[in-house]
């Protein structure tokens, strides 16, 4: 995990951060919110791939999957971390 030297001022202006994993979901992922703004998070819960997903995570996905889930694994810096196979930290 990365370290950022920044100091949020206004606590609500601090990004959340998805945990995403296709652990136990057949054909689908489960969409998590962690932070402190994840009331009433406009992406939280689980989406059937047939569906799609927003487009902003769909991207930032695609960038983590071509990472290596082996740990220690890399953060990509705006994107999140791939933290093994079926799970992901996707920044927003």
């Amino acid at each position: 995990m990365s370290r950022s030297n920044t100091i949020w001022d206004d606590p609500l202006s601090m990004p959340n951060t998805y945990r995403v994993s296709s652990l136990g979901h057949e054909n689908s992922i489960e969409v998590t919110c962690l932070g402190m703004n994840c009331v009433d998070s406009e992406c939280e819960g689980i989406y059937d791939l047939d569906k799609g997903l927003p487009q902003w995570l769909e991207e930032k996905l695609s960038v983590l999957m071509i990472c290596d889930p082996t740990p220690p694994t890399t953060h990509v810096e705006g994107v999140g971390v791939r933290i093994d196979e079926h799970t992901f930290w996707v920044e927003k």
